[in-house]
């Protein structure tokens, strides 16, 4: 599943990355569909779900309805669903292109997420003594990878697999997926995973590997004595009142984390609600606090804007004045599980844009509209800096993974530019000596520049769409 965030390659990457993957496209227009009336509480059904208008919580419903317009009128191309919770109450569920509550939608690498979290469990309850065991304790009597158990093989512990730090030759988002569709075609994908090369020791480098989930899924079933199915039946699903998940399975009838479950968008939002909770559902523990805490923190180096934890990402985003947490469950086409743990939200998407940069539309929907309809940031104020200050901030900057992506901010006509590493020419609007926004191809952008304790500048970040890009001055 291609990522919103991901090509590697240098400066082909920076120019792909950088802002945030998709332009603003407006495309010719769908039919005109009925108005939705955005100030009524969503359907309620007996799922578990309070439900309530968007305007019970002060809601903007004119910055919900114009999003929602833009979908309808294909703005924003092949969108399936928006859902979102505050406070744990359903405020707003909209369907498009003929989808309902109904649908079940593959959501393809934000299985993975789950993952995390039934891994998470099998450690809460003992089955697994932590993430720091090895692979090769779980297979050795009855496995064996090609080149055997070398001690590379041996130190390959479960949280190299959740975090993408494997070592294996296995980079599917520089190779079209090649691992993932060869392990489809192999019998046993188990073995698959395990005869995989090494390009590096674990924990050197981040590299994208869906297949090696099958052996995370496998080490859960062979220490709970349970398949990864009844596993996450007995305790995540049942619990939370989701029944209608349908896993992928190897030709083995082996669960796959990797990708490839369906389910429908109101019980995509429980997930992100259990992670919301700090893992608890109606008042019962299900997961635990320091589980979530490192699943959503950086554990792989995944460069390119946006931390990777176990199986969920991390990114950051200025909506006004207020720089907002999010981390989320990531499924190729735009299949989106957002919670924002300081502002008490969960936010769901599907959609249709598969191994497509427009995959990434839910971000700018996120920021552009829904947050701004439930946070109502003070509008920014436009203020003339002095030739002082913005000497301060003139000059070359380095992107901090990779130097020779460089940043440039300079005058032309009192007109404060900076020039991209892709060599678009962004106009930026002080708001501050240090706070500065523009508008680019791929959206609007923040850029804070950071002093040291003598008042030099030493570096700025660009924010965007729950992007977050470092530069150091040069």
């Amino acid at each position: 599943m291609i990522s919103r965030h991901w090509k590697e390659n240098q400066m082909d990457t920076i120019s792909r990355l950088l802002i945030f993957t998709f332009p603003l496209m407006l495309f010719a227009g769908c039919a005109t569909e009925a108005k939705r009336d955005l100030s009524r509480a969503p359907a309620k059904s007996d799922d578990g779900w309070n439900v309530a208008s968007p305007t019970q919580y002060g809601a903007n419903i004119a910055l919900l309805d114009s999003m929602i317009r833009r979908t309808e009128v294909g703005h924003y191309v092949n969108i399936h669903s928006v859902l979102v919770v505050k406070d744990g109450v359903l405020v707003l569920e909209e369907y498009f292109d003929g989808k309902d509550s109904n649908t079940l939608h593959e959501i393809r690498s934000a299985t993975k997420s789950i993952g995390s979290i039934l891994t998470g469990m099998a450690i809460d309850k003992g089955f697994i003594a932590s993430e720091n065991e090895s692979v090769y304790k779980f297979f050795e009597n009855d496995y064996e990878p090609a080149d055997g158990w070398t001690d590379r093989a041996k130190r390959v512990e479960i949280r190299h697999l959740l975090s993408m730090m494997s070592g294996y030759e296995c980079d599917d988002l520089a190779t079209n997926f090649a691992c993932e569709h060869a392990m489809h075609d192999s019998n046993d994908w188990v073995q698959y995973s395990l005869d995989l090369p090494f390009a590096c020791s674990p924990g050197e480098r981040w590299a994208y590997n869906s297949s090696s989930l099958i052996l995370v899924g496998e080490a859960v079933a062979r220490a709970s004595g349970l398949e990864v199915d009844a596993f996450a039946d007995r305790f995540l699903f049942e619990p939370l009142g989701i029944e209608r998940f349908h896993w992928q399975f190897s030709p083995k009838r082996r669960a796959w984390m990797g990708g490839g479950a369906r389910m429908i968008p109101r019980e995509m939002a429980k997930i992100g609600q259990l992670m919301l909770n700090r893992g608890t559902w109606n008042d019962q523990r299900l997961l635990s606090k320091e589980w979530i805490e490192k699943s959503t923190t950086k554990q792989g180096e995944m460069l390119t804007g946006v931390d990777y934890g176990y199986l969920w990402q991390r990114g950051w985003s200025y909506i006004g004045r207020e720089l907002v947490t999010a981390y989320w469950a990531s499924g190729n086409g735009g299949q989106y599980i957002v919670v924002l743990p300081d502002i008490g939200m969960v936010v769901v998407f599907t959609g249709g844009n598969y191994d497509s940069p427009l995959a990434s539309q839910p971000f700018q929907m996120l920021t552009d509209y829904i947050l701004p309809a439930f946070l109502h940031p003070t509008p920014l104020e436009a203020v003339i800096l002095h030739e002082q200050e913005i000497n301060r901030i003139t000059g070359t900057y380095h992107l901090d993974f990779e130097p020779s992506a460089t940043s440039t901010v300079s005058t032309q006509e009192g007109q404060i530019r900076l020039l991209s590493p892709d060599g678009e020419s962004i106009d930026l609007v002080a708001h501050s000596p240090s706070l500065f926004t523009g508008g680019s191809q791929y959206g609007r952008v923040t850029v804070v520049f950071e002093a040291d304790n003598t008042g030099k500048i030493v570096k700025h970040t660009i924010y965007g769409s729950f992007q977050r890009f470092v530069f150091e001055r040069e």
